[in-house]
């Protein structure tokens, strides 16, 4: 065993205790899954492949690459003001 793992479960309520670390993975694989609808819909539809053997972890990261316009279409311009609202998220979707 290494310097910070420990051999017993600590207790929840003991701040200070080192946290065990769990030892039995055998590695990690990270896999990118695109949208398998038009992104125009309302919802977000993503095909994940059941696994028999492995456990899968849903550490779900949205990478969202955008393009600044004007009303009318045309590119924004380095002198106009843009800023973004609140709930940026829920006002490029809706």
């Amino acid at each position: 065993m290494s310097a910070t793992e420990v051999a017993s479960i600590s207790s929840e309520f003991d701040t200070f205790a080192h946290k065990p670390e769990q030892t039995s993975v055998l590695g990690t694989m990270e896999t990118a899954y695109k949208p398998i609808a038009p992104v125009a819909q309302n919802d977000l539809e993503f095909l994940i492949p059941d696994e028999k053997f492995n456990y899968i972890r849903l550490d779900i990261q949205l990478y969202i690459r955008d393009k600044l316009v004007s009303s009318c279409g045309n590119n924004v311009d380095v002198s106009d003001h843009t800023g973004v609202t609140n709930n940026l998220l829920h006002s490029l979707f809706s």
